[in-house]
């Protein structure tokens, strides 16, 4: 069930070292370079949360802009319903706040239509073979997922290996595309 699979991978989480977070990084950002992507034009990002050891995209958005000089990136913000999330192109970093789950969001910046969205870094706890994921458990990413372009590629990062199975997927989850670990690249 995700309620348990959530509690095992944070703590999971939470108990890596500093050092061996930094070396898994590393590799992921190789498998991440390694990948042949089409054209992009937009990619949603996420504001990784330290005091949660979250994957640092970074470096990924960095190659993203390497490869595609022209790209917009879009950070999540939550709407004023409190509901749903919306993409936001950002320009600068420095007009962030945290929201009411502690994530940074932007304050403000241009609102990007879903369905413009090329590729999408999407946050996770884990992932099974299936390619579903285990979020933390708000429903914001499956619902903005579902209204996204179908061909839109969703890529997450673990620092684990997936699960065979998560019990309660249900008709609303939406199933990355890859997801990248220290010692490879899923392709689902």
């Amino acid at each position: 069930m995700k309620k348990e699979i959530r509690k095992i991978y944070r703590q999971k989480r939470m108990s890596l070292a500093f050092q061996e977070m930094q070396d898994m990084t590393v590799l992921m950002v190789y498998h991440f370079n390694a990948m042949r992507l089409p054209a992009i034009s937009y990619l949603l990002t996420y504001s990784p949360s330290s005091e949660r050891n979250e994957f640092d995209v970074s470096a990924c958005e960095e190659i993203i802009q390497e490869k595609f000089p022209e790209v917009k990136i879009a950070l999540p913000k939550t709407a004023a319903d409190q509901l749903h999330m919306e993409a936001r192109i950002f320009q600068e970093e420095k007009h962030f706040i945290k929201n009411k789950f502690n994530i940074l969001e932007p304050l403000d910046g241009k609102f990007l239509d879903s369905k413009l969205i090329d590729l999408l870094f999407v946050p996770l706890l884990a992932f099974n073979l299936q390619g579903y994921r285990v979020g933390y458990g708000k429903g914001y990413y499956d619902l903005y997922l579902a209204g996204c372009r179908s061909d839109a590629i969703k890529i997450g990062f673990s620092f684990f290996d997936p699960l065979e199975s998560i019990g309660d997927i249900n008709q609303f989850d939406v199933p990355l595309n890859f997801c990248i670990t220290p010692t490879r690249i899923y392709e689902f």
